[in-house]
């Protein structure tokens, strides 16, 4: 399937952070497929690379089981550190929990939950490590794929464990030390999908996620900014 001009097989995905049984690999296959038809530009990082679309499927995991029911493979979480911090730090928020409990059992919306909050979150982390080349050189396929060959290898050179190893402590103090601005990420993010939930009387279908475009435009131009100063008000 082409994302952004590149031909990305989502059967084969990255390995899954959580313990997910073959039914549940399956029926998120079918789900994202559907939905990557609809081409989303709005949700152009959650749905940019295998990696992103990975981080999705913890995401959707996550908000379709439900907080108790969570396993995390630890061989698995040992190959994506990248991807394990993102997922702790935003699932460890109160706000994640709160939508948990709306979308447990929920398989659409538990889908369109987890494509929001990775676009946003992701959106977040691109914008304050614009100027880190280090950091970004580890980042950047989250975002774009450059070398479709490098993304295959099963296990990630020296020189890209060390660049995880600083991107992972990068996000990290970030978080720490702008802990309100995340938590009021997570908090529009929060209040977006209430939004959008009003607005979509059948939010649960995927069908429902043609009619994003617009909602999510309205939600940019009225609500996020890249303005470092306002962004949290």
């Amino acid at each position: 399937m082409l994302i952004n001009g590149i031909d990305i097989d989502v059967a084969k995905l990255e390995n899954p952070l959580l313990l997910v049984s073959e039914d549940e690999e399956l029926l998120f296959l079918r789900l994202i497929q559907q939905t990557l038809e609809h081409e989303l530009i709005q949700c152009e990082l959650a749905l940019a690379t295998r990696k992103s679309i990975s981080l999705v499927r913890d995401f959707w995991l996550a908000l379709y089981k439900g907080g108790e029911k969570l396993y995390i493979n630890s061989e698995h979480a040992l190959l994506y550190p990248i991807r394990l911090i993102i997922f702790e730090l935003v699932t460890q928020a109160e706000y994640f929990k709160h939508l948990s409990k709306k979308s447990i059992g929920d398989e659409s919306l538990s889908l369109i939950y987890a494509i929001i909050l990775v676009q946003f979150v992701l959106r977040w982390i691109k914008e304050r490590f614009s100027d880190n080349k280090e950091v970004n050189e580890a980042l950047k396929l989250l975002y774009r794929t450059t070398d479709e060959n490098a993304e295959d290898q099963l296990s990630p050179t020296r020189e890209q464990s060390i660049g995880q190893a600083i991107a992972v402590k990068a996000i990290r103090f970030e978080v720490r030390e702008n802990s309100q601005e995340f938590a009021s990420l997570l908090y529009q993010t929060y209040n977006f999908l209430h939004y959008l939930h009003d607005e979509q009387k059948e939010t649960t279908k995927l069908s429902a996620i043609r009619n994003m475009e617009d909602i999510l435009n309205r939600f940019y131009n009225n609500r996020y900014t890249t303005n470092k100063e306002t962004f949290t008000g």
